[in-house]
């Protein structure tokens, strides 16, 4: 009971950890380099995430309050837990597949999608200019392209930078996962422990009734012998006074 309820508080601080990096991403400027590398506010999911986490955390302080009687809401705090597990599932191997291709990805958003702004923001921070080299779709009024003597692209400027937020989301995925991994695993504990408790129970009422039962049985017995005794003894004194 008390690793349940500790994973509980666990599980809201995660909610609450979510909820400030949704928060810091939806903050960002339109030309930030962070949002578009992150597909364009894909993070602000954090937030409904930190939300969800929270709703299953309050749903698991109300479970461990009285947790014989709300078996049912134990069951259905294991099931949205189980739920955003997979989902969180989903969006780490969806990333993943992303990243088997990462130069091809963000090359395709260089040269199609991202403004001006965001071409010379990577350019001006790796003094370079376009993707593969100068001549891949470059912003050339970007100081490092005025720079004839750079002939290099950003490719690998994009790269590194796609890689160390890409890690910082992976670890949060991850560590979201095994405190939502923890909270259902202890919350399954919980809940056998209280079928076995309600079974304990159950038995315990059982046999309480069948010994009561017992006794009653005793006691009619005892009177309906009784009853007979009182029956005979006036039949056996005429008897005795007829003999006489």
């Amino acid at each position: 009971m008390r690793t349940y309820i500790a994973f509980v508080i666990i599980y809201m601080l995660c909610g609450i950890a979510a909820i400030v990096v949704g928060i810091y991403y939806s903050n960002a400027k339109d030309e930030s380099k962070r949002v578009f590398i992150v597909t364009a506010y894909s993070l602000r999911a954090y937030i409904f995430l930190g939300f969800y986490f929270i709703a299953c955390s309050l749903v698991g302080t109300l479970v461990a309050l009285a947790p014989l009687r709300r078996r049912r809401l134990l069951q259905t705090h294991i099931g949205a837990i189980a739920i955003i597990i997979l989902t969180m599932l989903c969006i780490s191997l969806w990333l993943w597949t992303r990243t088997l291709n990462i130069n091809g990805v963000y090359g395709e958003y260089w040269r199609n999608d991202w403004s001006d702004n965001i071409k010379d923001a990577f350019q001006r921070d790796g003094n370079c200019c376009g993707f593969l080299s100068r001549k891949d779709a470059p912003y050339m009024q970007s100081p490092s392209c005025k720079d004839s003597n750079i002939e290099y692209g950003c490719m690998y400027t994009v790269v590194f930078y796609a890689m160390h937020h890409h890690r910082y989301i992976y670890a949060g995925l991850i560590i979201f996962m095994l405190m939502g991994l923890g909270s259902m695993v202890t919350g399954i504990i919980l809940l056998i422990q209280c079928n076995n408790e309600e079974r304990l129970r159950w038995a315990q009422t059982q046999y309480l009734a069948r010994k009561a039962k017992r006794y009653q049985d005793s006691m009619s017995d005892n009177d309906s012998n009784t009853y007979s005794m009182h029956e005979l003894q006036p039949t056996n004194s005429r008897s005795r006074y007829r003999n006489q």
